[in-house]
């Protein structure tokens, strides 16, 4: 990639690349719901939050694959916040787009929450963000390579 392409990703933060979370769940929802959520929509996590909307962590798929062997029964009598959501892994709105990427993958991570200064959920950034925004730097060199 040439400079002015590096340039252009290295000014992108989490604001410019985040998507709006599928889901939004209360921290005592059941595993049974979420799991619901994931067979039939496109969600493959979701976002925890308490009472006040506060973010409590991200659930994937993979935190719930352990869980299904179990019976309904108990996935019903399992509130997501017991499935440990990681609190003190977000992203500010500033964070550059290198933090972004460095967050996921250090953390082997599919979703992470970006949260105002109250830790209110604003978005999420995903590795399709990152990806999407890495293909949008190519598309611009290209053009400018053609101009």
């Amino acid at each position: 990639m040439n400079e002015y392409a590096l340039a252009g990703l290295a000014s992108k933060t989490a604001s410019d690349v985040m998507s709006q979370p599928s889901a939004i769940v209360r921290n005592n929802t059941c595993a049974w719901e979420v799991v619901g959520r994931f067979l039939t929509g496109p969600a493959r996590h979701v976002i925890v939050v308490d009472a006040a909307g506060r973010s409590l962590g991200v659930i994937g798929t993979r935190h719930l694959a352990g869980l299904w062997p179990l019976d309904p029964k108990r996935l019903k009598a399992t509130p997501v916040e017991s499935l440990g959501c990681a609190s003190w892994i977000s992203l500010s709105p500033d964070d550059d787009l290198r933090t972004c990427a460095r967050t996921l993958t250090e953390h082997n991570l599919d979703a992470v929450p970006v949260l105002d200064a109250g830790s209110r959920v604003l978005g999420v950034v995903t590795a399709r963000d990152i990806t999407r925004a890495l293909a949008d730097m190519a598309d611009v060199k290209q053009r400018a390579w053609q101009e």
